[in-house]
């Protein structure tokens, strides 16, 4: 028998796949959540564009999920089926965010004075917290942890992410499988039925 471990979450291996792919995708609009501030940590440099685009996406991934917890419960085929192309697209425009993310903190300080991020975001602190005592090196410190964390915690995101749509995908594919053949077995009880129903009339009139 084939093992079941390659469709479900590591975490809920105790659980039947169905159920695993149920809580996983709770889950998982928790952490979309979370991905959309992830990819706009620094929206102020990027503009509103892409704001809105990011919320669009966002939004879209939350409504897949749904559809597709939606569709586990009551067996429907394309409403499973659409969550490997909508978080595919999810997850590749995530991670676009995170290389413009990585690039622009990593590279932060050698830009321009009127284009460094790190003097962007210390004169918004700096107006967030007019009374602070920190000096601006101690400032620019901290924003830089702070963004290297945000940094580490968008890669486990999208790991966690890519490690879902992996496992997602897998137990999708096998499950409307199945509901293709649940659906031709009762096709063809349906057909056999109806055969046997005409057999009998023709036999009931021929007596006549």
């Amino acid at each position: 028998m084939e093992s079941d471990y390659h469709k479900k979450c590591i975490f809920f291996f105790f659980l039947s796949p169905k159920l695993s792919a149920l809580i996983t995708s709770i889950i998982m609009l928790g952490i979309c959540v979370g991905s959309y501030f992830l990819n706009i940590m620094i929206y102020e440099e990027i503009g509103q564009f892409l704001l809105h685009v990011a919320l669009i996406f966002g939004v879209c991934v939350i409504i897949s999920l749904v559809v597709f917890i939606i569709g586990l419960i009551i067996n429907h085929k394309i409403m499973i089926k659409q969550i490997s192309t909508i978080f595919a697209v999810y997850i590749f425009f995530s991670l676009s965010c995170f290389c413009c993310n990585f690039i622009t903190i990593i590279f932060g300080d050698c830009y321009r004075e009127s284009y460094n991020l790190y003097t962007v975001y210390l004169y918004y602190y700096l107006e967030d917290h007019p009374d602070t005592e920190l000096e601006d090196d101690e400032i620019k410190s901290m924003l830089k942890k702070t963004f290297y964390i945000k940094i580490v915690l968008h890669i486990l995101t999208l790991g966690i992410m890519i490690y879902y749509y992996i496992v997602t995908s897998a137990f999708a594919e096998e499950l409307c499988e199945g509901i293709d053949i649940q659906g031709q077995k009762f096709g063809s009880i349906i057909k056999d039925s109806s055969k046997n129903n005409e057999s009998g009339t023709s036999k009931r009139k021929s007596n006549i």
